[in-house]
């Protein structure tokens, strides 16, 4: 019985982690399945082609919001050349209770809910022994963290190289925030920590460039100190890790864990949502939100560890103006990434099967978007669909660090600024058409003039950031004021440097390829308020902040 996998993931860069764990929970019970891995960004011909290839006797596909649609078509598809094929579909979007009966209707003859490891295996011997039950829907029975089957075969880990390759250790979680997934499912439990320590070392020995923890609330886990104390004996320059925390509830010993982690060897995700108690309260999402901020910023303060932070716009009970204030409160935090989500009502969840009760209304395809609610306007939602999308190109980007701190002030919060950026651009038919890097930094500058900058610490700014975030040591004449430039920013010499000893060490041949020495207005922090000072400035583009990526800047 020849027997499919197809995966298709949501990006080439992310290598799926299901296929894998039911190609190796197959293996164990003495089956073998092909997995086709693909991404959404592949032709439909070039998947379609890859399972025909196959001639197969049984094709299971994994369902996610990303490839529902996908999958459907090529479900149906594939039952009108190969009737005879026996398909089955799992996954997240089968989760809810009408799956089975929406994914018959292309033509699905079986529908696994819930976790596969232990279900698809007992499918496929039936199948083999022609003893199928007949049902059209399976219930997962769950099992045991002794049970574990570890995805890592050789077969995964030939495709990770310089990839985001993912590991959980654990599975589950202890929360119930009525948006998401986990909430359906209950309960947590922990795979033994031999088996995670072997995933890792697997992982690292393939040459995996991100290993990314799946878990939910991962801090929350008895076990988070022992994996955060084992992967310290690894080469930040080689591999980095990636955690989803509760960053209010981070211990002591936690905080004092991260806080001695090599730079650049950690990531963190920390999702805040809201900072409005009573959103908060309506999705069931427990949160000492003060807790949680100010944990953030002694992390930031390390300067060790690349944080990320999330938002969610649609929420229950959150207007425009309490979202104005959720932004700003997280943003002064001045993580290094700020996504801005929009809520997406899945099946099964209870915000989807409270709907009405705040009067959503959404997208009936996936992601299943939220389009307006009693609390914002469809208008509304475009306006921070504009603000998301400056958002995720200025700030995001890390290119403009500097600048953006100077431009920021201009306006009464940062909300205002980014929501007066992308009104904008929209008036200039900018906002959301392609931009080479180049122009960020010019229509950066020309949005802050308007806005009244100063132009001599604007090209100061502006060049500090071009040349340690894209590690260069030519700055484009088009950054650079008309006229006399001494008085914003000025390229030096290498004569002009007082200590020629450190020149030499570099050598006067590499010196201009390597380095760049600068005269401008330098931020510099004084009892927590920046000031801007006229100084030299040395920026060697080989010497970068592990954990930004930027070029070190030296302040002579």
């Amino acid at each position: 019985m020849k027997t499919i996998l197809v995966a298709i993931n949501a990006k080439y860069e992310h290598e799926s982690l299901a296929a894998w764990y039911l190609k190796a929970a197959c293996r164990k019970s003495g089956l073998d399945l092909t997995v086709l891995q693909h991404s959404i960004n592949d032709s439909v011909q070039k998947i379609w082609t890859a399972i025909l290839d196959e001639e197969p006797d049984v094709a299971c596909f994994s369902c996610y919001i990303w490839n529902r649609i996908l999958v459907q078509n090529l479900i149906a598809d594939l039952k009108k050349v190969r009737p005879d094929t026996v398909v089955v579909v799992g996954g997240p979007e089968v989760c809810y209770d009408e799956a089975a009966a929406d994914f018959k209707a292309y033509g699905a003859d079986y529908v696994i809910r819930g976790e596969g490891e232990s279900r698809l295996p007992r499918l496929l011997l039936q199948l083999e022994g022609k003893a199928g039950s007949g049902e059209a829907s399976w219930q997962d029975e769950g099992r045991e963290a002794e049970d574990f089957v570890s995805p890592f075969i050789p077969e995964y880990l030939e495709r990770v190289r310089d990839r985001i390759a993912y590991i959980e250790s654990s599975r589950g979680c202890p929360y119930n925030c009525s948006y998401c997934l986990s909430s359906i499912d209950r309960g947590l439990r922990c795979f033994p920590l031999e088996e995670v320590y072997q995933g890792i070392d697997a992982l690292v020995g393939a040459g995996a460039r991100v290993i990314k923890f799946i878990d939910r609330s991962f801090n929350v886990h008895r076990h988070a100190l022992e994996i955060w104390e084992y992967i310290r004996k690894f080469s930040p320059e080689t591999i980095t890790f990636h955690f989803e925390v509760n960053p209010d509830r981070l211990s002591d010993r936690q905080m004092e864990a991260l806080a001695a982690m090599p730079p650049g060897l950690m990531q963190i995700e920390a999702g805040i949502q809201s900072t409005n108690l009573e959103t908060l309260k309506a999705i069931s999402r427990s949160m000492d939100v003060d807790r949680a901020l100010e944990n953030l910023k002694k992390i930031m303060a390390w300067g060790n560890i690349h944080v990320h932070t999330d938002l969610i716009a649609g929420l229950p009970f959150e207007d425009m103006d309490s979202f104005k204030e959720s932004f700003n409160a997280v943003y002064a935090v001045r993580t290094h990434h700020l996504q801005l989500g929009f809520l997406k009502l899945l099946h099964g969840t209870r915000i989807r099967r409270e709907a009405e009760k705040h009067q959503y209304r959404f997208r009936s395809y996936p992601p299943y978007e939220v389009l307006s609610n009693r609390y914002l306007t469809a208008k509304d939602i475009l306006t921070l669909k504009g603000i998301e999308e400056v958002l995720d190109r200025f700030y995001n980007s890390g290119r403009l660090n500097l600048t953006l701190a100077y431009a920021e002030t201009l306006f009464p919060s940062a909300f205002d600024f980014y929501h007066k950026l992308s009104c904008w651009l929209k008036e200039r038919n900018l906002l959301f058409m392609p931009l080479a890097a180049i122009r960020l930094y010019e229509l950066l500058r020309d949005f802050s003039l308007d806005a009244g900058a100063d132009p001599q610490l604007l090209e100061s700014l502006l060049g500090l950031d071009y040349v340690c975030s894209l590690r260069t040591t030519a700055i484009p004449e088009t950054l650079l004021m008309a006229g006399e430039k001494q008085t914003g920013l000025a390229v030096l010499e290498p004569w002009e440097f007082a200590d020629r000893e450190w020149i030499d060490s570099v050598g006067k041949n590499r010196f201009r390829k390597r380095v760049i020495g600068l005269e401008a207005f330098c931020p510099v922090i004084k009892k927590g308020n920046i000031e801007y000072k006229r100084s030299r400035v040395v920026v060697d583009t080989q010497k970068t902040d592990p954990v930004t990526g930027r070029a070190t800047m030296t302040v002579a």
